[in-house]
């Protein structure tokens, strides 16, 4: 048996709402299929039948985080921010799946008349072989939805469409968020750029703040078909197209001094107060302490699975964040008898009583729980937190205090939901 095979290997780059990562180890492509069994009784399972398909793509990007003079953007900033902003963080019911719309304000003639290139606002965030839809234009042939076959500029795209006129109402323009791989070498001459057509972030990461990791963890990203497609459409998932080399822009959006490996500051204290310097061991009972190995912090996001009869998985949508802080806290005022003052300060009546079952775990006001890096190049605010966990540890090689576990809780102002956590960069 001969040898003589190709294997392909190599990095890629990873687009999404115009947006290029780049991971720290491999990005993972899965295909799932859930089956509906066949059963006969005389016969057992006799067919498996389609159910619901979806691809993932997870990865673990570089971890970019720090904003400077350089980076417009970071992998923070796209995956973390959103849900840092009432604006921005999804309503529970809401879907994950963004589906945007621009004004379109003008078309011109494309490739002879054979394709048509149409000028709106901005191409950010789109890429060849994703489809788009345009509607309410006066001209009927131009409504319908098109594979982009090129993006000419900053405010251009060249369709698919034979061109015809340019009509008196031009119409709008409406995308979902297309997720594209590109290969950073074109390995065995076979390789191709893949556009899922679809994609939403399912997967949020877990946060490392630490010396001696990066923060960002894996992250996960769903893609299902694409709303304008039939399912049998060869498009509907993924397009593929010929290898090229990356763009400028792709290559040089990458700023290794934005990827933070610092020590965090910590300070744990109610959000009017500044914990930094206020020595109150209620208001603020630890000013600023640092960490034995760092602060993490798990962001976990719920979600619902939308399965119609007729076209299987269509939609997830949002149901919740909820959030967990662990550290094991280092610091003058973190002592034993300090960590069990801690775990029964937050109670609704007043001293230091017990936690009562059924009672709330919020404050009367809000305890933060704030972690700062790098003197302050990024602070990231966890609103109202509650200890909710604590370790004593006995032993001559191991430190009397263990990890603590901070959750998360709601606040609401006027009847508003507010995020759980603010992003800062001082």
């Amino acid at each position: 048996m001969s040898c003589d095979c190709t294997v392909i290997s190599g990095p890629c780059l990873v687009g999404w709402r115009g947006y290029w990562f780049r991971s720290k180890g491999d990005v993972v492509i899965t295909k799932e299929t859930t089956l509906t069994p066949v059963t006969v009784d005389s016969f057992g399972v006799t067919d498996q039948r389609v159910n619901t398909v979806r691809h993932t793509i997870a990865f673990t990007p570089s971890g970019m985080i720090a904003k400077n003079e350089s980076p417009p953007a970071t992998d923070f900033s796209i995956l973390i921010e959103p849900y840092a902003d009432a604006a921005t963080e999804p309503k529970p019911g809401q879907s994950l799946f963004r589906w945007d719309s621009t004004a379109i304000t003008g078309y011109a003639t494309a490739d002879a008349g054979a394709a048509t290139t149409i000028t709106i606002g901005s191409t950010s965030g789109m890429v060849v072989g994703q489809y788009v839809t345009i509607s309410g234009s006066s001209t009927a042939g131009y409504n319908g939805t098109w594979r982009i076959e090129a993006v000419t500029s900053s405010t251009q795209l060249k369709l698919g469409v034979a061109f015809t006129s340019d009509p008196t109402t031009d119409g709008t323009l409406s995308f979902s968020n297309a997720l594209v791989i590109h290969p950073l070498l074109q390995s065995g001459g076979t390789e191709k750029i893949i556009t899922f057509q679809n994609v939403a972030l399912t997967g949020l990461p877990t946060l490392t703040f630490s010396a001696t990791e990066t923060v960002i963890g894996a992250v996960t990203f769903t893609a299902l078909y694409h709303r304008k497609l039939e399912a049998t459409d060869v498009d509907a998932i993924v397009d593929y197209r010929t290898w090229t080399a990356p763009g400028s822009t792709q290559l040089d959006d990458f700023y290794p001094d934005a990827i933070l490996t610092t020590p965090p500051q910590v300070r744990y204290g109610e959000d009017d107060v500044d914990a930094w310097t206020v020595d109150d061991p209620v208001a603020a009972p630890w000013k600023d302490f640092c960490t034995a190995n760092g602060m993490t912090v798990a962001l976990s996001l719920g979600a619902t699975d939308r399965v119609v009869d007729s076209c299987g998985l269509v939609d997830i949508t949002f149901t919740d964040l909820t959030l967990t802080a662990t550290g094991q806290p280092v610091g003058e005022l973190v002592t034993d008898e300090e960590v069990q003052k801690v775990l029964r300060q937050q109670t609704m009546g007043s001293g230091y009583e017990g936690r009562k079952r059924g009672s709330s775990m919020k404050a009367a006001t809000p305890m933060m729980l704030w972690i700062r890096l790098d003197g302050g190049v990024v602070d990231f605010k966890i609103t109202s937190t509650s200890v909710s966990a604590a370790a004593a540890n006995y032993g001559t090689t191991i430190m009397r205090n263990g990890d603590l576990v901070w959750q998360g809780l709601r606040t609401f102002s006027s009847g508003v939901r507010q995020p759980l956590f603010t992003v800062g960069y001082p």
